[in-house]
C-alpha cells in the first residue's frame, strides 16, 4: 500500500490515506508542461464522505496555464465505480487514464503532492481532521511559511464569518521524497459553506503555492475554472449557488448540475457571487439561474454581481433563468437585471400545468406538455406589447393541479426568449429541468442562447 499523504498521528485518518482499493483503481489525471523547468506539482481531488469540493477543485485547477514547470491534476482519488467504468473524461480533451494513483505518482515524479478533501470537523475523533485547515510534510524550514500563505489564502476566499484557518506542520519528510500537503475544508454547514465556496477555498490554497513556487503568470486569477476558450462542439455552462438559490425540489443546484454532467456538449461549475462580482463569468457561455428566492439572489450578487451579469450578457453571453431566475432578469424593479423589458408577478400556486410550446424553430420543442409550477412568474406582461424582440415561446393551458395560484394562468405566457445587446435570454416560469416537464427544452435553451441552430437528434 502506498505511503500515507502525511505520517505520524495522520496515519490513522482514513480522508488522508490512499487505500490499497483505491491504488488499485484507474484513475484520470492530466499533466500540463511549461516550457521553462520548474517544479513538478501534482494536485489529487478527493471524494470524501461529507463532500466533493476537493475534486471540483481539482478539476477547476486543471484549467490554469503554468508559466514554469509540470502541473499534474490526478481526478477523483475515491471516484464511483459507474464513473470509472464510463471513464468519462471530465479533464478536457488532453485528459488520460493510470491505472492507479501510485502508477501516475511513480511516472511524474513530483516534487510536491497536494491533497484537497473536506471534513465535518470531527475535533471529538481526530483534532487534526478538523476544517479549515492546511497541514503538511515536507522541509521544515520552507514548509511553514508555504503552510501560512495557503492557509491565509482560504481564509481571505471565504467571508467574514468562515472559522479561522489554521496551518500545521506535521512532520518532515525525507529528502528524497515529495513534499506532502493536505487542504481540508470544512463541510460542518453546508447550508452557509456551499459547494461553490468551499472549492474556491480550495482552489485558493492551491493558487497560493503555485503562485509561492513561480508558476502562475504575473495577475492570474484564482477563478479561473474553465477553459479560456471554448473547446469545440461544448458549451462552457455557469450555474449559480449563491444566497437564494434552491432547485424545485427543495435541493441545492447541484442537482441541475448532475442532470447536465452526463451530456457530453456541457462543461459546467457552480459559481457564486463572489466569483461574477472578480470577473469569472468571462471564461462561461451561459450563466444559469434557477429557483428559489429572486430577492434573496438579488441582493446576494449585490450592485456589483447584478452589473457583471448584465455586461456578461450584453457582451454576448446567454442568461437562462428558471423560475426565480426569471423573477430576476425581468424589469419591475430595480433590484432585477433588467434583461428583458417585461414585467411579471408573483404567485403562490404549485403543481403539474399543461404547457402548449410553440418554440420548434428555436428548441425543437412543439405541442402540448406537463410540467411543475412552483410559484413561478405569472402575469408576464411585455412593457411595449409591439416590442418584435421578446418572443412568446410557450403559453400555460391549465391552472396547478396541487394548490391553486391567486392568478389565473391558463392562456398566459409561460416561456419567453428575447435578446438584450449581444447576448440571448431564455427565461421560464414553469419547472422544466425536472419531471414531469420536456427535459429536452431545458438543455435546449442553454443551447440556444449560444448556438443558431439546435441538432433535432
Amino acid at each position: 500500500m502506498t505511503r500515507s499523504i502525511l505520517t505520524g498521528v495522520m496515519c490513522c485518518l482514513s480522508i488522508f490515506l490512499l487505500t490499497e482499493s483505491a491504488n488499485a483503481s484507474p484513475v484520470e489525471y492530466l499533466q500540463k508542461t511549461s516550457d521553462q523547468p520548474g517544479p513538478v506539482v501534482a494536485v489529487m481531488g478527493v471524494s470524501a464522505d461529507v463532500g466533493d469540493a476537493g475534486v471540483r477543485a481539482a478539476q477547476q485547477v486543471a484549467h490554469w496555464k503554468i508559466t514554469r514547470g509540470s502541473l499534474v491534476v490526478i481526478l477523483d482519488v475515491n471516484a464511483r465505480p459507474g464513473l470509472l467504468q464510463q471513464k468519462q473524461d471530465r479533464l478536457g480533451q488532453q485528459s488520460q487514464w493510470g491505472e492507479s494513483v501510485e502508477q501516475v505518482l511513480q511516472q511524474v515524479k513530483p516534487d510536491w503532492v497536494v491533497e484537497l478533501t473536506e471534513s465535518f470537523d470531527a475535533h471529538s475523533l481526530i483534532p487534526e481532521a478538523e476544517g479549515s485547515r492546511v497541514l503538511g510534510a515536507g522541509d521544515t524550514k520552507r514548509m511553514p511559511p508555504l503552510l501560512v500563505s495557503m492557509a491565509a489564502a482560504a481564509q481571505t476566499a471565504a467571508t467574514d464569518e468562515e472559522p479561522h484557518w489554521e496551518s500545521l506542520l506535521v512532520a518532515k519528510q525525507a529528502a528524497d521524497e515529495p513534499s506532502r500537503l493536505v487542504v481540508v475544508t470544512s463541510a460542518k454547514d453546508p447550508g452557509e459553506r456551499r459547494v461553490w465556496y468551499r472549492t474556491r477555498q480550495q482552489r485558493a490554497a492551491v493558487h497560493a503555492l503555485l503562485t509561492e513556487l513561480q508558476m502562475r503568470p504575473v495577475a492570474s486569477s484564482l477563478d479561473e475554472m474553465m477553459p479560456a476558450e471554448r473547446e469545440a462542439g461544448r458549451i462552457r455552462v455557469a450555474i449559480y449557488q449563491g444566497p437564494g438559490a434552491v432547485s424545485s425540489s427543495g435541493h441545492d443546484p447541484v442537482w441541475i448540475q448532475r442532470t447536465l454532467e452526463a451530456l457530453p456538449d456541457f462543461q459546467t461549475a457552480l459559481i457564486g457571487p463572489t466569483e461574477i462580482q472578480a470577473g469569472a463569468l468571462s471564461r462561461y457561455d451561459v450563466l444559469l439561474v434557477g429557483g428559489g428566492l429572486s430577492n434573496r439572489q438579488s441582493r446576494g450578487l449585490g450592485q456589483n454581481g447584478r452589473a457583471a451579469i448584465v455586461r456578461f450578457v450584453e457582451s454576448g453571453g446567454g442568461y437562462v433563468g428558471i423560475c426565480a431566475g426569471m423573477f430576476l432578469a425581468s424589469s419591475d424593479s430595480d433590484s432585477k437585471l433588467h434583461l428583458l423589458p417585461i414585467d411579471v408577478a408573483g404567485s403562490s400556486g404549485v403543481g403539474k400545468v399543461k404547457l402548449d410550446f410553440q418554440a420548434h424553430d428555436e428548441i425543437r420543442v412543439k405541442g402540448l406538455y406537463p410540467a411543475k409550477f412552483s410559484g413561478g412568474p405569472v402575469k408576464v406582461r411585455k412593457q411595449k406589447e409591439a416590442d418584435e424582440n421578446i418572443k412568446i415561446l410557450a403559453w400555460f393551458r391549465s391552472e396547478p393541479k396541487e394548490k391553486k395560484t391567486s392568478s389565473t394562468l391558463t392562456d398566459t405566457p409561460a416561456i419567453v426568449s428575447g435578446r438584450h445587446g449581444q447576448g440571448r435570454v431564455f427565461l421560464f416560469s414553469p419547472h422544466c429541468e425536472r419531471y414531469p416537464g420536456p427535459r429536452s427544452a431545458f438543455q435546449n435553451a442553454l443551447r440556444w442562447a449560444v448556438w443558431d441552430e439546435i441538432s433535432s437528434d
